[in-house]
């Protein structure tokens, strides 16, 4: 799509324009505004082909302050094309299609900047044969997932259940979790068993059809390695307890374990941040969180090992109603923004 940079002028000095998707004052709404194009001599400057879209945007809008920094633009997960280096830096060139997380300037928008080698900002070149819908789709659920299954220890033959195995995270710690041989236990709602299965689940089991825990138990009385919860809040959290064996792990992503409740029957927990640094002593850092892994997803990508699930594509205009719906569970497979 073509850009619409435009150059307009502020006390006599031109500056360059772009669409944003933002909040550009406390208590206004986010909509497509005409922002700044970051203006930083020790970043990336990418030009914004595809934005992903996460639970975590409008978790953040909704958690917006009066210290904020504004405007605020929308979204963490891009792919694009390099516009500009810093001086020294030559990890990437002009022109190169990369993806990461743009986690200070967003990534709804025409343009964003990253610095390099910044932790919780990975970037990582786009192989042949990935698009930049499928790229773009990647860097936060991809490494929360892989940084999980890291922490979990899962290898081959292992016994791993994943609570919200059909949603954007939990689709890809299946897919990993298979391509490193352990057995998947999957648990999703109504209606998204075949897409499990898909993903390559052995079991499943519809949280609302069975109580999950006691037919796990049923099928795995001495126990499972690991259970990978995106779904359980801090009481429901302490059943996965009775089907863990003992020296087995639990990682929370929505920071519900309570971690000593869990050393108390043996059992390691962690609360994964989707940063790699944490802010309380209960959180763990995501082991993931770097250009490393992010270029290991995407080779998975390229080889088929693992997909990316678009489930919509839409236009930045549109971004605000494609937030709504994905707030409302309207949305099977990720959602893009085309920029």
């Amino acid at each position: 799509m073509p850009s619409a940079i435009q150059s307009t002028r502020t006390g006599g000095t031109a500056v360059m324009t772009m669409r944003a998707f933002a909040v550009e004052h406390f208590g206004d709404a986010a909509r497509v505004h005409d922002l700044p194009v970051p203006e930083t001599t020790g970043a990336y400057v990418i030009r914004v082909r595809h934005a992903g879209v996460n639970p975590i945007d409008y978790k953040n809008l909704d958690h917006l302050t009066r210290t904020s920094q504004y405007p605020y633009v929308v979204g963490f997960d891009f792919a694009g094309v390099v516009e500009r280096v810093p001086a020294g830096e030559r990890d990437f060139a002009v022109g190169d299609r990369i993806c990461g997380l743009a986690r200070s300037h967003g990534s709804y928008a025409e343009y964003t900047a990253v610095a390099p080698r910044v932790k919780i900002e990975p970037l990582a070149r786009i192989p042949e044969g990935v698009t930049d819908e499928q790229a773009a789709a990647l860097p936060m659920p991809g490494t929360i997932a892989l940084g999980s299954l890291e922490l979990l220890g899962v290898t081959t033959g292992q016994r791993v259940v994943v609570f919200g195995a059909a949603g954007g995270v939990g689709g890809y710690a299946v897919q990993i979790a298979r391509s490193r041989g352990a057995h998947v236990i999957a648990v999703v709602r109504d209606g998204e068993v075949d897409e499990a299965r898909r993903l390559g689940a052995e079991e499943i089991y519809d949280s609302n059809a069975v109580d999950v825990i006691t037919a796990v138990h049923g099928a795995h009385p001495d126990g499972v390695d690991a259970v990978f919860d995106l779904v359980n809040g801090p009481d429901a959290i302490h059943r996965d307890a009775e089907i863990l064996k003992s020296g087995g792990r639990v990682v929370s992503t929505i920071y519900a374990a309570d971690i000593e409740w869990f050393a108390g029957r043996h059992i390691a927990a962690h609360n994964i941040a989707s940063s790699a640094t944490t802010d309380t002593a209960s959180r763990s850092a995501n082991p993931s969180s770097s250009p490393q892994a992010l270029s290991q997803l995407l080779r998975m990508l390229a080889e088929q090992t693992i997909t990316a699930r678009i489930g919509l594509v839409a236009e930045l205009e549109e971004a605000g109603q494609v937030l709504n719906t994905l707030r409302h569970g309207g949305i099977r497979g990720k959602a893009i923004i085309q920029i």
